[in-house]
Protein backbone atom coordinates (compact mmCIF):
# COMPACT_ATOMS: atom_id res chain seq x y z
CA UNK A 1 0.00 0.00 0.00
CA UNK A 2 3.23 2.52 0.82
CA UNK A 3 4.90 1.48 -2.33
CA UNK A 4 1.28 2.12 -4.59
CA UNK A 5 0.95 5.96 -2.86
CA UNK A 6 4.59 6.70 -3.40
CA UNK A 7 4.14 5.53 -7.13
CA UNK A 8 1.14 7.54 -7.61
CA UNK A 9 2.54 10.31 -5.53
CA UNK A 10 5.64 10.05 -8.77
CA UNK A 11 3.31 10.25 -11.33
CA UNK A 12 1.31 13.04 -10.05
CA UNK A 13 4.36 15.04 -10.13
CA UNK A 14 4.66 14.49 -13.67
CA UNK A 15 1.55 16.30 -14.09
CA UNK A 16 2.86 18.96 -12.54
CA UNK A 17 5.62 19.31 -14.53
CA UNK A 18 5.72 21.82 -17.31
CA UNK A 19 6.02 18.80 -20.09
CA UNK A 20 7.19 20.87 -22.63
CA UNK A 21 10.07 22.25 -21.46
CA UNK A 22 11.39 18.61 -19.96
CA UNK A 23 10.97 18.21 -24.05
CA UNK A 24 13.01 20.92 -25.15
CA UNK A 25 15.52 20.02 -22.71
CA UNK A 26 15.47 16.41 -23.89
CA UNK A 27 15.63 17.09 -27.36
CA UNK A 28 18.10 19.69 -27.27
CA UNK A 29 20.32 16.98 -25.78
CA UNK A 30 19.22 14.69 -28.02
CA UNK A 31 20.62 17.66 -31.20
CA UNK A 32 23.78 17.61 -29.11
CA UNK A 33 24.11 13.76 -29.44
CA UNK A 34 23.40 13.77 -32.88
CA UNK A 35 26.17 16.31 -33.70
CA UNK A 36 28.34 14.50 -31.77
CA UNK A 37 27.93 11.77 -33.91
CA UNK A 38 27.99 14.02 -37.17
CA UNK A 39 31.15 15.15 -35.90
CA UNK A 40 32.85 12.28 -35.14
CA UNK A 41 32.81 11.02 -38.68
CA UNK A 42 34.59 12.27 -41.72
CA UNK A 43 32.96 11.89 -44.99
CA UNK A 44 36.69 12.20 -47.16
CA UNK A 45 37.71 9.45 -44.96
CA UNK A 46 34.50 7.25 -44.61
CA UNK A 47 34.65 3.61 -46.46
CA UNK A 48 31.65 4.44 -48.81
CA UNK A 49 32.68 1.60 -50.97
CA UNK A 50 31.84 -1.71 -49.17
CA UNK A 51 27.89 -1.76 -49.73
CA UNK A 52 27.55 -3.62 -46.12
CA UNK A 53 28.34 -0.53 -44.29
CA UNK A 54 25.60 1.81 -43.80
CA UNK A 55 27.01 4.38 -41.66
CA UNK A 56 27.07 7.18 -44.74
CA UNK A 57 23.14 5.86 -44.73
CA UNK A 58 22.74 6.56 -41.28
CA UNK A 59 24.21 9.75 -40.96
CA UNK A 60 21.86 11.28 -43.72
CA UNK A 61 18.70 9.72 -41.80
CA UNK A 62 20.17 12.43 -39.41
CA UNK A 63 21.14 15.28 -41.00
CA UNK A 64 17.48 15.04 -43.02
CA UNK A 65 16.37 15.35 -39.84
CA UNK A 66 17.87 17.97 -38.23
CA UNK A 67 16.24 20.97 -39.30
CA UNK A 68 12.64 19.73 -38.03
CA UNK A 69 14.41 19.06 -35.03
CA UNK A 70 16.08 22.26 -35.00
CA UNK A 71 12.33 23.77 -35.43
CA UNK A 72 10.71 21.74 -32.83
CA UNK A 73 13.20 22.67 -30.21
CA UNK A 74 12.94 26.39 -31.11
CA UNK A 75 8.99 25.96 -30.56
CA UNK A 76 9.22 24.61 -27.71
CA UNK A 77 11.27 27.06 -26.68
CA UNK A 78 8.92 29.92 -27.07
CA UNK A 79 6.02 28.09 -26.27
CA UNK A 80 7.72 26.60 -22.61
CA UNK A 81 9.04 30.25 -21.96
CA UNK A 82 12.56 28.85 -21.71
CA UNK A 83 15.13 30.73 -19.39
CA UNK A 84 18.24 28.38 -20.11
CA UNK A 85 17.47 27.25 -15.97
CA UNK A 86 16.43 23.93 -17.05
CA UNK A 87 15.49 22.91 -13.49
CA UNK A 88 13.27 26.20 -12.80
CA UNK A 89 11.76 25.72 -16.45
CA UNK A 90 10.78 21.70 -15.71
CA UNK A 91 9.27 22.49 -12.38
CA UNK A 92 7.56 25.59 -13.27
CA UNK A 93 3.53 24.69 -12.50
CA UNK A 94 2.26 25.19 -16.77
CA UNK A 95 -0.97 25.59 -15.79
CA UNK A 96 -1.20 27.63 -12.23
CA UNK A 97 -0.65 31.14 -13.94
CA UNK A 98 -3.46 30.65 -16.54
CA UNK A 99 -6.01 29.43 -13.59
CA UNK A 100 -4.78 32.28 -11.82
CA UNK A 101 -5.51 34.61 -14.42
CA UNK A 102 -9.34 33.09 -15.38
CA UNK A 103 -10.23 34.03 -12.07
CA UNK A 104 -9.31 37.23 -11.31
Amino acid sequence: MVNEIEELKKRLEQYEQNGAAKLYYSLNRKANEMADLLNKHNLGTMGIEDPKDKTFDRLKIIWNDATNLGTAIKGLGEVAGITNDEEKDVNKKPFVDTIAQSRQ
